[in-house]
């Protein structure tokens, strides 16, 4: 097991809620601070699909309609993309870490008057806690390189599938009728997948882990959550946290700038030891407090 620890910014509120339920919420990723994460890898996935209709002969609009049926598959992939997301019938939920504990920029957008915490968990217990689950947690991507690279052996992936079963095919429009909506289910399946984990290079510093829920409604309707946001009820899903003798496990807890770092220790201490929860290590942050 290796010692990596990951870091869960939160408000004090948020640490109350977290130390009382055992759980953590991860909300809807269209909800989230920065409303065009999503957008982001979208977009670059219609460069890309772009790119190849150009470079490849096969996926062009051609006069023959059997020569044209690689360009209407991707021009179905986008039109199938763009009304999922976003959409009432499915939501991605994500709850985000990071490797760095005492970062300003997090205190800032987490922290209430930047009074807050960083929750510190074993990245190996959480990826066992939320295998159990059936979610993931995935280190997040920043580099575009590697993100057109991920898109990109998609699209080869797929590709190659299309011109063998459909492509090849001596009755086209027999395959393509049989074919094309599983061919492109498949895609937007493993294409929603990666879509939570790309993020902008700008946020590079915070190197970001995400727990990662896709839900198709109305199933997991009952699933939902809600509480208010600023503007707008926000929706989110529960995880519960690693426990182990009935007690939550906590790697380390980094208390936020605050006037007085003492009396924060001895009242999470305090806390921690009324809900029988385990922190193996609490320290201040280091950035100077300013009111």
């Amino acid at each position: 097991m290796s010692d990596k620890i990951v870091y869960h910014y939160t408000s004090l509120e948020g640490l109350l809620g977290i130390v009382n339920s055992r759980k953590i919420w991860a909300t809807d990723i269209l909800y989230l601070n920065d409303a065009s994460e999503f957008k982001y890898s979208k977009d670059m996935l219609y460069e890309e699909i772009k790119k190849l209709q150009k470079r490849d002969q096969r996926f062009k609009l051609a006069e023959e309609l059997d020569a044209s049926l690689g360009y209407f598959f991707y021009k179905t992939l986008e039109d199938n993309i763009e009304k999922l997301f976003p959409s009432e019938h499915f939501g991605f939920y994500v709850c985000s870490f990071s490797e760095e504990k005492d970062l300003l920029s997090q205190w800032r957008g987490y922290g209430q008057n930047r009074i807050g915490c960083s929750i510190g968990f074993s990245l190996d217990r959480l990826k066992e806690n939320f295998k159990q689950a059936s979610f993931t947690i995935s280190q997040c991507i920043y580099d575009k390189e590697e993100q057109r690279d991920s898109i990109n052996k998609l699209l080869k992936k797929i590709s190659d599938k299309f011109i063998s079963e459909i492509g090849d095919s001596t009755d086209k429009k027999d395959a393509w009728d049989m074919k094309s909506r599983h061919l492109a289910v498949e895609f937007i399946s493993e294409f929603i997948k990666l879509a939570p984990a790309f993020k902008h290079p700008q946020f590079k510093e915070e190197k970001e882990w995400r727990i990662i829920s896709s839900l198709q409604m109305p199933n997991a309707t009952k699933l939902l959550r809600f509480r208010p946001g600023k503007t707008m009820i926000i929706p989110y899903v529960e995880f519960f946290l690693p426990v182990e003798d009935d007690k939550l496990i906590i790697d380390e807890i980094v208390i936020g700038p605050t006037i007085d770092n003492l009396l924060s220790i001895s009242a999470l201490k305090l806390l921690l030891e009324s809900k029988s929860a385990i922190c193996r290590k609490i320290i201040s942050s280091t950035i100077p407090y300013r009111l």
